[in-house]
């Protein structure tokens, strides 16, 4: 028997708009849903269900907050590595984020966990199984190619998987950022998918049970299941069963061979040390001084300090 995802349209197909967790913070709603991707947000940031940009930023960084959770100082997400130095584009968002409006979001963000974890009860789901699907890196036209695409994370998926097969290692770790998005319904042929089978307690919350807002787009995309990934390297564990590709959709030049395979597992170092460079603007003096009496009692308690 194949690989059955756990369907949210089977186990919450009868919850009223009433009983959905209804997001209040504006800044909050944009992170999960779709934000500047809505075109009645122009100026907002693109939320979570667009692509993982700002707001994603953001989500993760509450989402840490909510779950009482930080990965290590140098094996944070990679989506942070990407906005150092541009506060311009984004002053005006962190500028909203005093301490207690943090405090408000991460207290909403909790509920909304508890919320969905008491749903998962309710269903009678300890575990859920779930897919992502993830397409190549566009780099080759079909039959595709996985020569010279190491840079793709699909064709690094489907090499991994061959050496792992070819030298009989059942498990592999991989990254995964602290928030990942899984689902349930196949919208799409994907040439490389990852099945998992995740406890309950890692579901931070999905599609079904967050309420839509009037005259806006949907929050989500149905089916959708956000699942919390707590290691502090970000590495996970995987059965490499879990990654599965379609090898009609693939084209390989040879079989691959256990000194190929050996030096692709030798070279495949999932922990990342993340380059988080401190950018820092130089203050100006403006013609600004010190005058002489400040520098001479300087001076004079420098003198007495060395006696």
């Amino acid at each position: 028997m194949g690989f059955e995802v756990t369907r949210q349209s089977h186990y919450f197909h009868d919850i009223q708009d009433n009983q959905k967790f209804q997001i209040l913070d504006d800044l909050l709603f944009d992170c999960i849903g779709l934000g500047c991707g809505n075109w009645h947000r122009p100026n907002r940031v693109q939320g979570f269900n667009s692509g993982k940009a700002f707001g994603y930023a953001l989500l993760t960084y509450f989402a840490s907050m909510a779950i009482d959770f930080r990965r290590l100082p140098f094996c944070e997400d990679r989506i942070y590595a990407g906005y150092f130095g541009r506060t311009e584009q984004y002053k005006d968002v962190l500028a909203q984020l005093a301490p207690s409006r943090v405090d408000s979001i991460v207290k909403e963000l909790r509920q909304l966990y508890e919320h969905t974890q008491a749903a998962l009860k309710r269903a009678g789901l300890d575990n859920v199984s779930v897919r992502r699907e993830i397409k190549r890196s566009g780099a080759y036209d079909y039959p595709y190619s996985v020569r010279g695409a190491e840079r793709g994370y699909a064709e690094t998926l489907v090499m991994l998987r061959r050496s792992c097969d070819v030298l009989g290692i059942q498990e592999v770790q991989i990254e995964m950022d602290t928030l990942n998005s899984f689902g349930d319904e196949g919208a799409y042929v994907s040439e490389v998918k990852i099945e998992l089978t995740v406890p309950a307690t890692d579901v931070f919350y999905c599609s079904a049970l967050i309420g839509d807002r009037l005259g806006q787009q949907k929050t989500m995309e149905s089916g959708e299941w956000i699942l919390i990934n707590r290691s502090p390297t970000g590495l996970v564990t995987l059965p490499v069963s879990s990654i599965v590709y379609r090898p009609d959709m693939w084209k390989f030049n040879k079989p691959i061979a256990e000194d190929e395979a050996r030096r692709f597992i030798a070279n495949h170092e999932p922990i990342v040390f993340r380059p988080l460079y401190k950018i820092e603007r130089p203050y100006g003096t403006h013609g600004v001084r010190p005058s002489v009496k400040q520098l001479l009692a300087r001076q004079a308690l420098k003198i007495f300090s060395e006696q």
